[in-house]
């Protein structure tokens, strides 16, 4: 009865007491290493002595019941037994491969088992390991099962009257290909270990303009501010001039009404006609053509509200104000200074020009000087 399936038995590390089955007839190779593709994976981050693709299990196409370990070139090396292998090594079974000197290890088998096994097997049933010197070789194959097992990749695509002339053309490609592989991947993390710190340097470079760009933000800002504030205060100036001239018409049209009453009062009227009594009040309330009591108040109150707004960093806010203030009245030019304002701090010098010019043709002549302050720093700001 022949062999039905190859059984890989890991004794420790991270997978110890798992196992690996594959089927015989099927099975040509056995890939082991961290590869995700590997047939055997181990956990790159469990198991850090072994390579990505650290020995492979090759079936000898001469003699298909024959197995051989190949070292891949691994970083830590294969172990055979206890003895580290440096070519194709004949695999029995109960043979134990060890992934680096500390590394993991696990058994090879054959089921059903061999009828003769050569070696005695422990108390466990497994095959008892003879302690060897570590520079003897562990039983090498001959250079023609060597040559047979490089060629066996060649022989799936070439014809078998063609594998004689392929077999030695199979070892040395298999050799460049093997050092090709290793010299690129090692190109290709250099390659990308400067490519990062590229991106590295160029991100502190980004993060430093960044910092370097935020205390001139404020500073405009602050200025912008501080340029508000004036208007403001210049803009209640005028309104206390215009409440002073109102307050002193009113006072100066109720004392004629008063005087005008007196006059009429002391006149004598006819006999026939009574006159009534007339009762003058002090003081008229004054309404806008609107119809809303005093709404100047108001709209002040409200180019504070966004004059604060845009002082506390808020210009989206600021902006919000300035638009209600444009619907309720378009006539007045605080609305479009503040829109302005807020424009040219976002950096919208086209915006910020529209509406500076929009509040310079709406000011009073003693604002006009700062709006057109303003226009000139947009027209720096913009060559």
């Amino acid at each position: 009865m022949g062999m039905e399936r190859i059984i890989i038995r890991h004794l420790s590390g991270a997978r110890a007491g798992q196992v690996d089955e594959f089927p015989a007839a099927a099975t040509s190779e056995i890939l082991v290493g961290r590869d995700p593709e590997a047939a055997v994976v181990f956990d790159p981050s469990r198991e850090d002595l072994v390579s990505r693709q650290h020995v492979k299990i090759v079936r000898d196409p001469e003699t298909p019941n024959e197995f051989a370990a190949v070292d891949l070139q691994s970083r830590n090396g294969t172990f055979l037994n206890r003895q580290r292998i440096y070519a194709p090594a004949r695999l029995a079974h109960g043979d134990v491969i060890q992934l680096g000197p500390a590394g993991p290890e696990f058994r090879f088998e054959l089921d059903p088992p061999p009828a003769t096994i050569t070696r005695p097997l422990d108390h466990s049933g497994a095959l008892m390991l003879s302690p060897v010197r570590e520079e003897t070789a562990p039983r090498p194959i001959g250079r023609g099962t060597v040559e047979r097992m490089l060629g066996d990749t060649f022989t799936k695509v070439k014809h078998e009257s063609d594998k004689a002339v392929w077999v030695g053309a199979a070892a040395l490609t298999a050799i460049l290909v093997v050092g090709g592989i290793i010299y690129i991947y090692q190109r290709q993390n250099a390659v990308d270990a400067n490519l990062q710190a590229q991106q590295s340097q160029q991100l502190m470079q980004q993060m430093g303009q960044d910092v370097k760009k935020t205390p001139e933000l404020a500073e405009a800002m602050r200025e912008e501010v501080v340029r508000l504030n004036d208007q403001l205060k210049l803009s209640d100036q005028r309104n206390e001039e215009r409440l002073r001239r109102l307050s002193q018409q009113l006072a100066e049209q109720e004392a004629v009404t008063k005087e005008a009453v007196r006059d009429l009062a002391n006149r004598q009227p006819p006999e026939s006609l009574p006159v009534p009594p007339v009762d003058i009040p002090s003081s008229t309330p004054v309404v806008a053509a609107s119809g809303d009591a005093n709404p100047k108040l108001d709209y002040d109150a409200a180019v504070r509200q966004g004059v604060g707004l845009l002082q506390n960093g808020n210009p989206e806010g600021a902006l919000k104000v300035a638009q209600q203030l444009m619907q309720s009245q378009p006539t007045r030019w605080e609305a479009y200074s503040i829109a302005g304002s807020v424009a040219k701090i976002q950096n919208k010098p086209s915006q910020a020009r529209t509406m500076f010019e929009k509040a310079l043709s709406l000011a009073p002549d003693e604002v006009k000087p700062s709006l057109q302050q303003a226009l000139q720093e947009i027209s720096r700001g913009g060559q």
